[in-house]
This record gives structure tokens, sequence and C-alpha cells, in this order.
């Protein structure tokens, strides 16, 4: 890749940057304070939502909403039966305590610890907003809280931004998603009774949460441009600016730690000025352009010859439909934009918190009476799914995953043969002939 520095002012001088940088630079006086940055400050603010008798003046229905959101949740299915939940509708929640920083005496510091003896639930949550688990630290904060607490009934949560799994068994899964729709749905429902400061604060943190959280496909797609446009400006920049040396040897940014080392200081301190200026937008290009899932997928995709409207190449949840499965599928409810590709049965990756690659396969919100014909069938054709699956109300009923460790996430190719074989597996493709079965039998094409 050729490197000149005139490539800097081409990317300044691009309407799509200056857009895009317009974007990230919207007023917020949480950014002011760097909320967005730090995971103690984002406990910070849910200590506050969750306690019932803070200044917030809205009394218990964060705590209420996360712990009704905890037992719906289809990650949680398998733990809700040891917890009389549906006293989490009524019972009166003022005598909560909230801790911060909880101490373990030696064993680190639990993020949020809150007491609910109406209740008698000890509420346990790990925020890991941007950082990762450490080794055997949810077993330690577990053990701590069970000892102090042995007459109490322990709910431990893991709060992550994207919805990790955790690797401790026991722990309930809560994600930053999940909390922005809580929050949202409280400020549509309730404006005309939230005092007008505490309804703006909230607004600025959803602003804060949708920042990190909601990835729409043109701003994915302007980056991703931006990023093929202006390849080597952008590496310069970050190459210069990452002092980490693990970020500094992703395969993308080693030809331009190699030419920093032919600039000259006042050269480098340019770049350094431009990305102090500008760091998100940057780094979001860099993050979208450089996505390995993205751009491993784009190859699967080519290679196995998928139609363009059957996959959709989400940087963080790549989608796509067999087109085995197309013809009937058409047949079946469409749903338009609001559950990816439209159709009620859907394929995904995921990058999983142990590097692992998985792939999901998913009954989507289609009417109830078709899905539960659809979960019937497909359960007579011995395809196993948690029985809940098929109640009313359920949306998302998960019908396959599988796992493969991938050696090398910064190489595009190894990511994608993991894609091909976890779609090659005999696994994968005894559900795939199964669910052809069932779809022919119950969407048969018209014939002409």
């Amino acid at each position: 890749m050729p490197y000149s520095l005139d490539t800097i002012l081409q990317l300044e001088n691009s309407t799509d940057f200056n857009r895009l940088h317009q974007q990230f630079h919207q007023f917020n006086p949480l950014k002011v304070l760097r909320v967005d940055q730090y995971e103690i400050r984002h406990s910070n603010v849910l200590a506050w939502l969750f306690d019932p008798n803070e200044n917030h003046r809205l009394g218990s229905f964060f705590l209420r909403k996360v712990l009704m959101n905890l037992v719906t949740k289809p990650d949680n299915e398998d733990k809700i039966d040891g917890f009389d939940y549906l006293s989490f509708l009524h019972t009166s929640l003022s005598d909560v305590i909230v801790h911060r920083e909880w101490s373990t005496n030696g064993n680190g510091a639990i993020d949020l610890l809150i007491e609910i003896p109406s209740l008698n639930v000890i509420l346990l949550i790990e925020n890991k907003f941007h950082s990762a688990e450490s080794s055997g630290q949810l077993e330690r904060y577990l053990t701590s809280v069970t000892t102090r607490y042995p007459k109490w009934n322990v709910l431990p949560v893991f709060l992550t931004l994207s919805g990790e799994a955790p690797s401790h068994n026991a722990y309930w899964m809560l994600a930053y998603e999940d909390v922005l729709q809580i929050i949202t749905q409280e400020l549509d429902l309730n404006k005309e009774t939230i005092a007008d400061s505490i309804y703006d604060f909230l607004n600025f943190y959803v602003a804060l949460l949708e920042e990190q959280l909601v990835e729409d496909d043109d701003t994915m797609q302007i980056a991703m441009k931006l990023y093929q446009n202006y390849a080597s400006a952008i590496h310069l920049i970050c190459a210069n600016a990452y002092q980490d040396m693990q970020r500094q040897k992703q395969i993308e940014l080693r030809e331009a730690v190699t030419v920093l080392k032919g600039l000259s200081p006042v050269q480098r301190d340019h770049l350094t000025k431009i990305y102090a200026k500008k760091s998100k937008t940057i780094d979001y290009i860099f993050k979208m352009g450089s996505n390995i899932l993205h751009q491993s997928f784009l190859s699967f995709a080519d290679k196995h010859k998928l139609p363009e409207h059957l996959y959709r190449p989400h940087a963080k949840v790549p989608n796509f439909v067999s087109p085995q499965w197309a013809p009937y599928l058409e047949r079946m409810e469409q749903l338009g934009n609001s559950y990816w590709l439209g159709y009620g049965l859907i394929i995904w990756f995921s990058r999983e918190w142990n590097q692992d690659l998985k792939i999901h396969v998913e009954v989507g919100p289609i009417d109830y009476p078709d899905r539960l014909e659809l979960l019937e069938a497909l359960r007579d054709q011995g395809v196993s799914f948690r029985p809940s699956g098929m109640l009313e109300g359920k949306k998302y009923t998960k019908i396959y995953v599988a796992t493969i460790p991938v050696s090398g996430w910064t190489d595009t190719a190894c990511v994608e043969r993991a894609m091909t074989t976890l779609v090659t597996s005999s696994a994968y493709k005894e559900l795939e002939t199964k669910v052809l079965d069932v779809l022919g039998s119950l969407y048969t094409t018209v014939a002409n």
C-alpha cells in the first residue's frame, strides 16, 4: 500500500468524513465528563438508577424492569426456576440498599451489589463495559457473596456491552442494549411525569449508549467507504496514536508502523494532533474497515455464491439465509426491517468472549400460530430446542448453535475457513436438511 501524507489532507477534506465526525461530535455533557470511556462511571449511573430512594424520583422502576428482563431473557431460561419471579411484579422494593465497589476482602471489588430484603434477593452485578473478565473472577465474587449472605438468594449478573456469555454458568446475562431499552421505554411512556432535569440527563445517557450500541447500516457503510478510500491515512494516524504495542501489531498497521520510523518528529506531532481532535471518528472508521468478521463474511458469501438479497455483512452479527430455504421462506410471513433480512428463519455468526466463532440458527418473531406450527414440525423432525421457545409471547427460538476455535483473528482467510467448517459440518448439514423438509411440507411453492 503506497503511503503519502497528502492523503491525510484528502481525508480531512472529504464530505463523508466531516459528516461522520459531526455525528460523533454532538454535544453531550456525559461525554465531556468521559462517562463513555470509563466502566466505573457507568456503574455510578446504574447505581443511581437502581436505588429507589435516589433523587431521580422514579422509584423502583429501573430495578423492577431489570429483574423482569433477567427472567424473560431467553439466555437465562434455565435459571429462573429457583426464584419466585412473579413477586418481582408487585412487591415493594423501597427497602433496597445499593453498594458500589463492594469489597470481597482480598478478592477484588464487586461493581454493584444490591440488597433487596423484601425479596430476600442479593443482586450481584459484574459490569464489563469495555473490559473482559479476568480468570476466576466470577467464581471468587460469587463465593464471597454467598459466604457473606448464606440465607439469601443470590442472583449473579454478567452485564456486558455486547451481551457476551459469562465463563461461569451460574451468572445470568444482561446487556447494555437491555438497559438502553428499559430507559428509553420509561422516557417514552412517562415523559410528562419525569422532572425536566432528570429527563434531559437520561436522554444524554441514552444518546451515549446508542453511540456505542446502535450502528446503523448507513453509518457503517460510510465508515467502510472512507476506510477503502483512505486506508493509508487511517493506518498512519492510528499506528502513531496507539501506544499499546499489541494494537500496533495488528496486521493492518504493521506496514504503517514501519513507515512511521521514517517520519520526522514534526510530522509525527502533526499526526498526534489530528488524532487528538477526531479520535472517535478515526477509531470508528478503523474499527469498521478492519473488522475481520465483516471481511471474512464477505469472502464466505462470495465463496458460497450467496445471492445478495440473502445475506447482510453486519459488522458484529453477519447473517444469511440458506438458499435452499429461501423459496419456502418467501411464502412465510415477511417481517420487513424488524428482523434482519425479513425472513422468519435466520443464520448468523458471532465472535465469542473466548475468541471462538459461533453459528446460530433461529426462528424469528412471526405470528404465534405460524411459529408454533413451524416449531412443532421441527421438533417432530428431531430438531432440539428449549421447550419454552414454543410458549406464546416468545419471539426468538434458537434451534441450532455450534462453535469452533479460531487461532488467528487477524487473518481473514482463517476466519472464513472457520465459517465454512461450521456450515459444512455433518451436524449443520443434517439440520439444514431437516429444516428444508419441514419448510417444504408447510410452505410448498405454488406451481405456475
